[in-house]
């Protein structure tokens, strides 16, 4: 399963980083997130984590690497396999004002052999270098809603 996914991600960041034949270079973005799941444990800092993520976008894809921490809990107690990274791509579809995408990545809890995916679908809005966005996705096992903001150099 494993290497099926990291294949997957493979092909998708060759075709990020080269399908286009333009000669416009890609835009860096950076955006913040919070997501937001329906786990057992009902208190919002355990079932929510925040993440940063930094990127490329050029045209309808993007490819971005992300971190954050596994939720808003326990930091007098902290440790560093609490805090993960991902590579993430993203495929983007004009829906009039706003963009749909699908989303696919694979990341890592630091420190631990934990690898977990992430796919799911989601919403933006931009203006001038500005934007708004939403997400369902399933985390590692668990289904998420990450509303967030992003800015695009």
């Amino acid at each position: 399963m494993t290497r099926i996914l990291l294949t997957s991600l493979s092909i998708l960041t060759v075709f990020v980083l080269s399908a286009q034949e333009e000669k416009t270079p890609p835009s860096v973005y950076i955006s913040a997130g919070l997501s937001i799941s329906n786990t057992r444990d009902t208190t919002f800092s355990y079932s929510s984590y925040p993440s940063l993520e930094v990127g490329l976008m050029k045209e309808n894809a993007s490819l971005g690497l992300v971190a954050g921490r596994s939720n808003l809990s326990g930091f007098n107690e902290d440790r560093i396999s609490n805090y993960w990274y991902e590579l993430k791509g993203a495929l983007y579809l004009s829906l009039g004002k706003f963009n749909g995408y699908a989303l696919l990545g694979i990341g890592n809890y630091i420190d631990t052999k934990q690898f977990f995916i992430e796919y799911g679908i989601g919403a933006s809005y931009s203006w001038d270098k500005f934007g708004l966005f939403a997400q369902a996705s399933n985390w590692d096992g668990t289904w998420y809603v990450t509303p967030g903001v992003s800015y695009t150099f």
